[in-house]
């Protein structure tokens, strides 16, 4: 066939028409949207203290935060200051910590969220100050450890979406008048629930879906609840999202690539891209008109040890015999005692990206046994004989759990995909995980794969001393089913909240778990006793680091607690100019 022929065929004109109309759209907009201007990041906090949550005010000339006292433990609450330089201004006082401040569309009222020993409140404030109206109850919160975002008002300022707590979260819309709640989504039974409300200009709902394996999601729907869509796949923690101006696309913070990083992902699908001017420590964005605000936490932490006592009696880590045994430039984590208690491993992130490290039970000896340089690594077990690791981590081929030898240069081995929080049994010879918000046993190479329990939204499985049952996280308590699978049954009802990624340690006597105590605004590491049925407070702290799984280890004898515990942290808010 003659070239000129093809070209005048009337599917391949159409073709090169809509190639050329969509190369002078192209060349259009880049000339209305003019030459591309420098973004500059500027820290527009420097008080000493946390400072998170930022909203921009409708013209863009305002931000409103939470902030609280870093020197001593506080409640958040809701500052507003002028931009780019103003003095703060602060709005509420009280007990109660203020959470997430939203500017209603005309710019004339915040709303927040107030978490206190009662539970949650929906209330509303003059952005200049003045009178509070409480909206609404809205239930225990359900991370009072690191509240999310709960609030977001509907583009004509007479409603609210709203995350409202009990067994599980999940969103709801809330009259701004009468504070009315309507439901809007509906967590499946293995969700923990749905948080993080954030309503586009046209009114479309993005929210956050957390999955059993302690990851999230963000989902798409309309108001009413129709057309839930899944807009993510990654399965990895998020810390806030929020739209862009014109509503295309969202920016959210992921636990993705090794860190917490601005990300950013068209409201109609895709694959998200790295916003890296935002760093890895990126938290809660907000974004006005060509700006972006956004919390950036340096922490440092270190391991510490403690006496373990019980009740009120030396229980506090301010004690004198308290004291550091792992320290770095890093963020240390999830320590746990060797089976024979003369070795510690834990997770740090001093190298740049999280690795396990192994040293003696006073910290001396540390060596480095994995080389993951990205993943972000969750939980740490050791095997009964203390010859292995098993471990999870995170990547972009989702969840994954590996076994590894505690030396250095060894190599982990990849036993479980889309799996996690594993531990050994007793014998050594399988390995308890969750997957699909489940409890599952394997062999310890990761063959012959069997669940043991149907109930949803189950996690943290460890075997029991004797080796009779298996004790599990599941909704608001804990729960055990027989190491061969069965009936589970309620075994723990806590006093205190619990955060969604937790730890469980048994013994003999009975099991230590972690919980975050209202009245102290601090961690407790409590024990339930088998013969009185009873739980008692072990062990308090005010300042434990609290990243995506808060662990902590008592040594094999009973004598002590290792846990994290924040050494340097002052939560900044950063300002990013010229955003598009």
């Amino acid at each position: 066939m003659a070239s000129g022929a093809f070209f005048r065929r009337p599917a391949v004109l159409l073709a090169f028409a809509l190639c050329s109309v969509g190369a002078v759209v192209t060349l259009m907009g880049r000339l209305a949207s003019g030459p591309q201007v420098e973004q500059k990041k500027s820290q527009l906090s420097s008080d000493e203290g946390s400072l998170s949550y930022p909203s921009f005010s409708p013209d863009g000339k305002r931000l409103a935060y939470s902030a609280r006292d870093a020197s001593k433990v506080s409640a958040y609450h809701v500052f507003v200051r002028d931009l780019p330089s103003g003095a703060p201004r602060q709005l509420t006082k009280g007990e109660g910590s203020d959470i997430g401040p939203v500017w209603s569309p005309d710019g004339g009222a915040l709303a927040f969220l107030r978490i206190g020993d009662n539970g949650t409140e929906c209330v509303v404030i003059p952005s200049d100050g003045g009178a509070e109206r409480k909206i609404a109850d809205l239930g225990p919160a359900a991370d009072t450890g690191q509240p999310q975002p709960a609030l977001s008002w509907t583009p004509d300022g007479r409603s609210l979406a709203a995350m409202q707590g009990g067994e599980k979260t999940a969103i709801v819309l809330l009259a701004a008048d009468t504070g009315k709640i309507a439901p809007i989504t509906h967590p499946p039974d293995n969700s923990p629930g749905d948080s993080t409300p954030a309503i586009s200009p046209s009114g479309t709902l993005a929210f956050v879906r957390a999955s059993p394996n302690d990851g999230a999601d963000i989902w798409l729907c309309e108001l009413n609840g129709d057309g839930v869509r899944r807009l993510t796949f990654d399965d990895r923690g998020i810390r806030g999202i929020a739209w862009s101006r014109d509503g295309q696309d969202l920016i959210y913070s992921g636990n993705r690539a090794g860190g917490w990083h601005i990300w950013r992902v068209p409201a109609y699908g895709g694959s998200p891209k790295d916003y890296t001017l935002g760093g890895k420590q990126a938290y809660y964005p907000a974004v006005g008109r060509n700006r972006l605000a956004f919390a950036d936490s340096p922490t440092v932490s270190a391991i510490w040890r403690a006496p373990l006592g019980s009740g009120d009696a030396a229980s506090n880590d301010a004690g004198a015999e308290a004291r550091p045994i792992i320290r770095s430039t890093g963020r240390e984590s999830a320590p746990v005692y060797s089976p024979d208690g003369k070795r510690i491993a834990n997770v740090s992130d001093q190298t740049g990206a999280d690795e396990i490290f192994v040293c003696d039970a006073d910290g001396g000896n540390r060596v480095k046994i994995t080389n993951l340089n990205g993943p972000s690594i969750g939980r740490v077990r050791w095997s009964p004989d203390g010859k292995l690791l098993v471990f999870d981590a995170n990547s972009d081929r989702g969840q994954e759990v590996y076994t590894i030898a505690p030396a250095a240069a060894a190599k982990p081995a990849r036993v479980l995909l889309n799996s996690g929080n594993a531990s050994f049994s007793n014998d050594g010879k399988w390995i308890y995980f969750q997957s699909r918000g489940q409890i599952w046993k394997a062999t310890a190479n990761g063959g012959n794969p069997q669940t043991l329990t149907q109930m949803r939204g189950a996690a943290q499985p460890v075997e029991s001393v004797d080796g009779k049952y298996i004790y599990f996280r599941a909704r608001r308590s804990f729960y055990r089913v027989p190491v061969a699978g069965g009936e589970d049954e309620e075994t723990i009802v806590p006093e205190h909240d619990l955060l969604w990624a937790t730890t469980i340690q048994p013994t003999r006597k009975g099991i230590y778990y972690l919980e975050f105590e209202r009245s102290s605004r601090g961690m407790a590491v409590s024990f339930y006793d088998f013969a009185t049925k009873k739980s008692t407070i072990a062990f308090r702290t005010h300042n434990f680091e609290v990243r995506n799984t808060a662990a902590f280890s008592v040594s094999p004898d009973g004598k002590y607690i290792i846990y994290p515990r924040v050494d340097q942290s002052q939560t900044n808010l950063m300002l990013v100019e010229n955003f598009r």
